[in-house]
């Protein structure tokens, strides 16, 4: 597993699958929603950050909700 940014700079809360599951939260909060920069309402965070069409078969039998 290659080392992200925000696993160096915070590994107690940033882990290799960070924002992959929107199901499993941040230490301190919810990643089930979020603001994107210029909108001023919340929306719901989408699996795999929208991507999951393309992306979702790389996961294919990863446990998400470890290594969050």
């Amino acid at each position: 597993m290659p080392v992200s940014l925000w696993m160096a700079a915070a590994p107690q809360e940033y882990g290799f699958y960070a924002n992959v599951n929107p199901a499993v939260a941040h230490p301190r909060w919810s990643q089930s929603n979020e603001r994107r920069i210029g909108e001023n309402s919340r929306r719901p965070t989408l699996p795999f950050n929208g991507y999951a069409d393309e992306v979702a078969a790389l996961y294919t039998g990863m446990d998400l909700r470890a290594n969050y």
